[in-house]
């Protein structure tokens, strides 16, 4: 099974992400976090050493190779990439991690829970570039085999732009200064989560899209979320 989870920046998606992390860790599963293993080593694992894992944790983009290179420098505010060049490394990226760890761990039976991915590339990069609608984009290589391995589940955590950009504004932590993160952008693309074209996209595909109460208390949200994947992991 492959769960995703997406949203604008701020949503919270990453304490929604973390807060499942602790759950399942809690109920005596065996939980692996790509991020951390990219992060610390620099590297891709090998299948065989998180073949015994119950549940594995992936990122989009990832911190290695090209989605380094995405997070450091592509999508940097002051930066003037061609749109196509950033969407061709998203979907570059997205290629190689399928490849080497989305499709091999779901044909083994694993559970891959995911914080970002081709959905993303859908709702923020539409935004930048006429030239470039949902159609298009999804014809990029990583792209169109993400779509056909498309998320059982698509979790939007939905939440207004301000108060996205409130929480965006409040972190002291987090300084990568990503074209995403303003006011206006935010609004355009929580637009493009919520539209029915988009989430088209995906249940025409199959995918069963959830939506999370993100502006709730975070206490609230964190119990929701934690619901909601109790839901889907034992149905």
């Amino acid at each position: 099974m492959l769960i995703m989870i997406d949203g604008i920046d701020g949503s919270g998606k990453s304490t929604v992400v973390q807060t499942w992390k602790e759950y399942l860790t809690a109920q005596g599963n065996a939980v692996f976090d790509l991020k951390q293993y990219w992060q610390t080593t620099g590297k891709y694992p090998e299948l065989d050493e998180i073949k015994s894992y119950d549940f594995v944790f992936s990122c989009e983009p990832t911190y290695v190779g090209v989605g380094k290179v995405i997070r450091e420098e592509l999508v940097k505010i002051g930066t003037n990439y061609p749109h196509r060049a950033i969407i061709e490394a998203f979907s570059l990226d997205r290629l190689v991690l399928y490849n080497k760890i989305t499709i091999p761990l779901l044909a083994s039976g694993k559970i891959v829970i995911q914080d970002r991915g081709v959905s993303t590339s859908l709702a923020y990069q539409s935004l930048q570039d006429k030239e470039f609608d949902f159609a298009k984009i999804a014809e990029f290589p990583g792209n169109k085999l993400a779509l056909e391995n498309r998320p059982d589940h698509l979790i939007i955590a939905q939440i207004s732009a301000e108060q996205a950009a409130a929480r965006i504004g409040a972190r002291f932590d987090k300084n990568d200064n990503a074209i995403f993160e303003k006011l206006d952008f935010l609004k355009k693309a929580a637009e493009n989560f919520s539209s029915s074209e988009f989430q088209k996209i995906f249940t025409d595909r199959g995918t069963q899209i959830h939506r999370l109460n993100a502006g709730a208390e975070i206490d609230i949200m964190k119990q929701e979320a934690t619901n909601l994947l109790k839901q889907l992991i034992s149905a």
